[in-house]
């Protein structure tokens, strides 16, 4: 069980599941469960609710697999900690009895002993010394905290498990829908959640500005945050948040309010003319001819905006789309839709991240390492001095050095 625990290809496995894991949590979209509910047999309804799909960030089997990485990541650490250390800072300098061809040799003499450790002082090398029987093992370290960086690395994987758990149970994120000069503190989700805000946040009005080209440029949310007698203004956009009592407010989108929108139409002949301004579900009369406007969309291919309207005249009873600044004739008379007074619906995200500063940290902190695993060198050599009756001594160093 404790080599399972500990094994590399451990960890290979669950990441690789974790990563598969994530494909159901990105395109599985409320849509497609409703879709799927449509269609889809019971039995694959009930594995489909088992598996909790519609939510595989927060099912059972995907915390299972992050928890089981923990716990292979920390006893990864455990059991290689011990051993590293005593390498790194305690190393075995027992001497050889005899030094063959694994080792070369130099002689010198007192003064070059001494040239030769100066020289390895200037190059920053960390020492560990011990003499014994006569021999002076040395062994010369560069970079050596290098190989620790690997722990500092399991660390901030473990942070920024514990803190996204946190995030994901103690936060949350949700959508504010507001017409323009309303206001609410009720969030809702797409996993039919809702809660509630310590203030109210209100859309004093919508803008929308356009290129020359007519092309949308940026969509704007002035609006005001309402904290008991406080009232905070902000203007929100795209890539612009706002942020109040550490909840973080973004624009996302916006729609038109249908049934508070008006539409100014103009009827006309060569004798007579009627204008009206209407909203949806009203009507208007032109001579024996009754028009009703019925439904209205600004994203009609082709056209943008365009409203629905009904006509009756008699026992004659049609409908069609008209266009702004494309009148249409019927018969006796000519429809135009002169103006459009849209009511605007903002859509702003609410998402409170407790630990966001504490894992952006993290993940720094994590990559921060890393690059001191792959870039930092490190070196090491070892030695042994031996004098001789006549003076002199000769230093023995391994052939094969220690890099990475």
């Amino acid at each position: 069980m404790k080599n399972v625990l500990t094994s590399f290809k451990t960890a290979i496995i669950l990441l690789t599941l974790i990563a598969i894991g994530l494909i159901p949590g990105t395109y599985i979209t409320p849509k497609f469960t409703e879709h799927f509910y449509s269609t889809a047999s019971p039995f694959m309804i009930k594995l489909y609710n088992i598996m909790q799909m519609s939510d595989s960030y927060h099912s059972w089997w995907f915390i299972t697999l992050i928890v089981l990485l923990m716990i292979n990541i920390v006893a990864c650490s455990i059991d290689r900690f011990p051993s590293l250390y005593k390498m790194l800072v305690s190393p075995s300098m027992k001497a050889p009895k005899k030094f063959g061809k694994a080792f070369s040799k130099l002689q010198v003499n007192k003064n070059g002993l001494d040239r030769f450790f100066r020289r390895i002082k200037t190059r920053r090398y960390h020492i560990i010394e011990r003499e014994e029987n006569g021999i002076r093992s040395i062994i010369l370290q560069f970079g050596r905290w290098r190989h620790f960086s690997v722990f500092f690395i399991h660390l901030s994987i473990i942070l920024i498990a514990i803190i996204g758990a946190t995030t994901a149970f103690v936060g949350f994120k949700g959508y504010l829908m507001l017409p323009d000069g309303t206001s609410s503190n009720t969030w809702h989700n797409n996993k039919r959640k809702s809660g509630t805000l310590p203030f109210y946040i209100k859309n004093n009005y919508f803008e929308i500005t356009h290129y020359k080209t007519g092309q949308i440029k940026a969509y704007i949310t002035h609006g005001d945050a309402i904290d008991g007698n406080k009232i905070i203004p902000f203007e929100l956009r795209v890539n612009h948040p706002f942020v109040y009592k550490n909840i973080w407010f973004y624009q996302t989108g916006w729609d038109i309010d249908r049934a508070n929108s008006s539409f100014v139409l103009s009827a006309y002949s060569s004798d007579k003319t009627v204008t009206k301004t209407l909203m949806l579900g009203q009507s208007f009369q032109y001579d024996d001819t009754t028009i009703k406007l019925i439904n209205y969309t600004n994203r009609f291919p082709r056209f943008g905006n365009a409203l629905l309207i009904e006509v009756k005249n008699g026992n004659s009873d049609r409908s069609g789309w008209i266009f702004s600044e494309s009148p249409v004739n019927l018969g006796n008379f000519t429809l135009a839709l002169e103006k459009i007074k849209p009511r605007y619906i903002t859509i702003i995200q609410a998402s409170k991240t407790p630990g966001a500063a504490f894992m952006l940290i993290a993940l720094y902190a994590g990559i921060f390492f890393t690059m001191i695993g792959l870039f930092l060198p490190y070196r090491r050599h070892q030695l042994f001095i031996v004098s001789a009756s006549d003076g002199k001594y000769y230093i023995y160093k391994r052939r094969k050095s220690v890099k990475g």
